[in-house]
């Protein structure tokens, strides 16, 4: 007698509410409209007075003057103590809430995320660009695909960026990146001064049109140490492989291309734990945030992590 196969019956999960979801992305949008909002103003009061500039506010400048403020108790050029206080407040967060400020109060990365999101929701109205952005974003999250791979080696040059600013700074004296800082062309804009800062803000402007914060993604240095001091949170972003839906939701949804449905815990460096995978998923016990200590936690897996039983289906 030939063998037929049967169906699994598909295995029922809860749905995640809207309102949950509505309102974690409404804080996240305020707290970062909230910092920006703070940004200009110190801009534009030192434009006005042409007092100390909005460079106080930057933490990576703590870390660009650490090695001469240990060495000649003095700090570089453009920095003072108040990004080294900023700098550790960015470590005691990183391992508070993984990279947190990247996430939620960077005005860089939410300016970056701002005009993808426009430029995509215009583009939307245009079949042609509708599909030539999907195919992109299908090429850059096909796993094992091209574009990924480029996309995944690409990664390391915050790391790249990171070691020659601190190196630099260090041996010099003085803060080497801030040559080609986008940060700095964006705070002093006002100024409207053509350098090679000011070309690297243009160009991350340009970039964000295609991709999701670029500048986040290859080039931050700030982000490149969050990401390696996050490596000892204890949060983290959970998935739970019975409760998934299969429906990629979540990988589409994360500005820093992570393949979240291939992980059990997301741990990746590049993380800014903006939790944007878990407003976009529907299931509501599939991913959430997790405390754990970092050796005891369930770890990231290379691969897909196992197909459910049956398929997932929605629930009420």
């Amino acid at each position: 007698m030939p063998m037929t196969s049967q169906r699994p019956e598909a295995v029922t999960v809860p749905r995640r509410s809207p309102t949950m979801t509505g309102r974690m992305r409404l804080a996240r949008y305020s707290t970062q409209a909230a910092v920006t909002g703070i940004v200009v103003w110190v801009i534009v009061k030192q434009f006005v007075s042409d007092g100390s500039g909005a460079e106080g506010l930057c933490p990576f400048g703590g870390f660009e003057t650490f090695w001469t403020w240990i060495t000649t108790n003095r700090t570089v050029k453009h920095t003072h103590p108040a990004n080294l206080a900023l700098a550790v407040a960015i470590l005691v967060m990183a391992v508070a809430g993984r990279s947190f400020f990247c996430g939620w109060a960077c005005p860089l990365g939410a300016v970056q995320g701002a005009i993808h999101a426009i430029v995509s929701a215009g583009t939307s109205r245009i079949p042609l660009l509708r599909r030539l952005r999907r195919r992109t974003t299908r090429a850059t999250s096909s796993p094992g695909g091209w574009a990924q791979r480029l996309d995944h080696l690409a990664n390391f040059g915050r790391f790249l960026v990171l070691a020659w600013a601190l190196i630099g700074a260090a041996y010099y004296g003085y803060m080497v990146f801030r040559e080609v800082d986008p940060w700095i062309a964006l705070i002093n804009v006002a100024e409207f001064e053509f350098n090679l800062a000011f070309v690297m803000l243009l160009l991350v402007i340009a970039l964000s049109i295609v991709i999701r914060r670029p500048f986040c993604r290859y080039a931050c240095p700030l982000g490149a140490v969050q990401g390696l001091i996050a490596k000892a949170s204890p949060v983290a972003i959970q998935r739970t492989d019975t409760a998934c839906l299969g429906c990629d939701l979540c990988n589409r949804a994360c500005p820093m291309n992570i393949p979240v449905n291939q992980r059990t815990r997301v741990t990746d460096t590049t993380c800014i734990a903006c939790l944007e995978c878990i407003t976009a998923c529907p299931s509501r016990d599939a991913l959430g945030i997790q405390i754990a200590l970092p050796l005891l936690a369930r770890p990231s897996a290379s691969g897909p992590t196992g197909a459910s039983p049956a398929p997932a289906a929605e629930g009420a």
